[in-house]
């Protein structure tokens, strides 16, 4: 028997019927699985923006800066305690600045990553839960220096003779959603270009029953905060350093 008869005998051809082997069409379909494997890999979600500590974070925030000056004492309104509002934030930080006969409630909620079953609190539910009627809820767009303008959203609730009016934003990546459905889908887009947002609730609110000096207010409380603020703070409230 010749060389090459002995090794087509030690070693069958795959065209031979009693040995199947790999077919082509079983190569095509393990090089689509391996595809789609990779594809996966490479399109999970990356967090992009660092945790924070807390004192980092709280650095962000001074006790005072220009004409304002913050207060021992504050009556925010808070969310309600549960589990699930304890998951809502990494960081939460309350103050209540006081500038001559204005005084402005302010709340800043943070986390480094926002996933769909645990996304910011929006303060409708809160004041709400507290008990309040919700008297406006509607978008708004602030303008600030730089020709910045946050799209953010205003809210007027009340309890008894308490009429608040509330300005807030979420900013959630680079985008400021301003209801709970473009919430998801601002968190949806960033999940498909490959990084998992982090997100900001940045709320204010004076005990004001006129809503449209209120939000002058605020808007000029947020512009004296920005202005003392480092490019850190800017960047985590308006998105830009």
């Amino acid at each position: 028997m010749s060389v090459e008869g002995k090794i087509g005998a030690e070693f069958p051809s795959a065209q031979t019927p009693s040995q199947p082997g790999l077919s082509r069409r079983h190569l095509m379909m393990g090089a689509g699985l391996l595809a789609v494997s990779g594809l996966s890999i490479a399109r999970t979600p990356k967090q992009r923006y660092p945790d924070l500590t807390t004192k980092q974070f709280e650095a962000l925030f001074p006790s005072s800066f220009g004409n304002w000056r913050t207060l021992p004492v504050s009556e925010l309104v808070m969310p309600p305690e549960s589990d699930l509002a304890n998951k809502l934030y990494q960081h939460i930080v309350t103050k209540t600045y006081v500038n001559g006969d204005v005084s402005v409630m302010f709340l800043a909620a943070y986390n480094s990553v926002q996933l769909n079953n645990v996304q910011l609190h929006r303060p409708e539910v809160c004041y709400y839960a507290g008990g309040f009627s919700i008297d406006l809820s509607k978008p708004v767009d602030i303008q600030l220096p730089r020709n910045e303008v946050i799209p953010a959203r205003t809210v007027t609730a009340s309890l008894g003779s308490r009429h608040e009016n509330i300005l807030y934003w979420t900013r959630i990546g680079n985008e400021f959603p301003q209801s709970q459905v473009t919430q998801r889908v601002s968190m949806t887009k960033a999940n498909l270009e490959g990084y998992l947002a982090d997100g900001l609730l940045l709320r204010m609110s004076v005990l004001n029953p006129d809503n449209k000096a209120s939000i002058a207010q605020m808007t000029g409380f947020i512009e004296d905060l920005l202005a003392h603020s480092s490019p850190g703070t800017r960047r985590l409230i308006t998105g830009v350093a």
